[in-house]
C-alpha cells in the first residue's frame, strides 16, 4: 500500500506540516499569548494600561497603574492574574512621578535599605512619613513577607516603588 509513495512527497509533506506547526506556535507565543495576558491585566480596576512583551527570560508586563490608595493590594491583584499563566512574567509597574517625588524617594531609600538590613520597619515608616510631610507629599507604606510597597503622592503625580525585602539593591520600577 505504501510502496508506491515517493519519498520526495513524504519529505515535502512532513516539512510543510512541521512548518505550519512551528509557525502556529510562534504566532501563539509572540502575538496571541502576550495580547491575552495584557487584556487580562487591563481588566483590573487599578490598571490604566498594560503591555506585554517577550523578554530574555520570559515575558515582561509593563503596567501603568491609576492613582491607587493601596499599592500592595493593587500589585497582589495583578499577581493573581499573572499567576494563571504557565509562563514566567516579570511585572514592571509604571507611575506618574515628578522630580519632587523622585528626590523624596532618593531620601527614603536610606531608611528603606537600613530597615531591610536591621528589620526595623517601624522606624522606616516614621522616617518616610516625616520626609513626606516636610516636603508636602502624602506617603503610604505597606509591607508583606516579600516586599515593601511605597506610594508617594503630590497632587496629580504619584510614585510607586516595590522593594523586595530579600534584596541586594533591586527595586521594581514604578
Amino acid at each position: 500500500m505504501f510502496s508506491k509513495l515517493k519519498w520526495q512527497v513524504v519529505i515535502i509533506t512532513v516539512t510543510l506540516a512541521l512548518g505550519v506547526l512551528l509557525g502556529g506556535f510562534n504566532l501563539y507565543q509572540n502575538r496571541i499569548l502576550p495580547e491575552k495576558i495584557a487584556n487580562d491585566i487591563k481588566s483590573s480596576n487599578n490598571v490604566q494600561s498594560a503591555d506585554v512583551s517577550i523578554g530574555n527570560s520570559g515575558y515582561t508586563a509593563s503596567i501603568k497603574l491609576k492613582k491607587v490608595d493601596n499599592l500592595m493590594t493593587a500589585y497582589k491583584d495583578i499577581e493573581k492574574i499573572v499567576e494563571k499563566y504557565p509562563v514566567k512574567i516579570d511585572i514592571k509597574i509604571g507611575d506618574n512621578s515628578n522630580d519632587k517625588l523622585d528626590n523624596l524617594f532618593y531620601e527614603d531609600q536610606f531608611a528603606i535599605y537600613q530597615a531591610i538590613q536591621n528589620g526595623d520597619y517601624i522606624d522606616m515608616s516614621k522616617i518616610i512619613d516625616k520626609n513626606g510631610i516636610e516636603k508636602g507629599a502624602k506617603t503610604n507604606v505597606y509591607i508583606d513577607e516579600s516586599n515593601i510597597y511605597l506610594s508617594i503622592y503630590d497632587g496629580q503625580n504619584y510614585l510607586y516603588k516595590i522593594i523586595p525585602r530579600n534584596t541586594k539593591g533591586d527595586v521594581t520600577d514604578g
